[in-house]
């Protein structure tokens, strides 16, 4: 029975949030109502311009994406679910259509782009789901061109998350502190960890 259960709960943060698909994830991640906050504060992060290029790691339904290709000269992004990169597609066509994004299936620990290839990269509310954090912060680095900055909003680790969202999806989480040693051991200089005041949210950004 105990172990019925396991499974029955792994089933369930799989398809609804760690690798979404079919039709209730789409519907969700079409208008994540959840999310909006996080997109908002890498945008206002990031300060993006014409003169980017843009990289997701993450990119769900492709809303902070369509955001972020509003200010973007072009872009890239990536996400492990096939329904949320064909959702993602649908809701950025025309960047897509003119050839200035790709978007493509894969895994942040092995990003399937050149070294140097982007100005900015960007994840939001995914990171606590990587296995192997400082192989995807590494990659990430990697695909970053001198200069370049990244933007990153995660769950904090605070009681109420480890007591709520980590027990019910697993999610990992970290002290300021170990994100701020993990992202300087990928590479990353002007280093901004902050978790807010509830614990709910962490804010990071760096640059190569």
């Amino acid at each position: 029975m105990i172990s019925q259960l396991r499974q029955i709960r792994q089933q369930f943060i799989q398809k609804t949030a760690k690798q979404p698909e079919g039709g209730w994830a789409i519907k969700q991640y079409n208008d994540p109502k959840a999310h909006y906050r996080s997109f908002r504060m890498v945008m206002d992060t990031l300060r993006l311009s014409q003169e980017d290029v843009y990289c997701e790691i993450g990119c769900g339904g492709g809303v902070l994406l369509k955001m972020a290709m509003e200010k973007a000269g072009s872009g890239a992004a990536l996400d492990h679910s096939r329904d949320m990169v064909s959702l993602s597609i649908e809701n950025n066509r025309d960047a897509v259509d003119s050839n200035r994004l790709e978007i493509l299936q894969g895994n942040a620990e092995a990003l399937p782009w050149p070294s140097r290839r982007f100005t900015a990269c960007a994840c939001a509310n995914m990171f606590f789901f990587v296995e192997h954090p400082n192989a995807a912060l590494a990659e990430i680095f990697r695909v970053l061109a001198p200069g370049g900055r990244f933007s990153m909003v995660t769950a904090g680790q605070s009681f109420l998350t480890r007591i709520t969202m980590g027990w019910l999806y697993g999610l990992n989480t970290y002290p300021d502190a170990a994100m701020s040693t993990m992202m300087k051991k990928a590479g990353f200089s002007n280093i901004r960890v902050k978790t807010e005041r509830t614990g709910l949210t962490q804010v990071c950004y760096g640059r190569k």
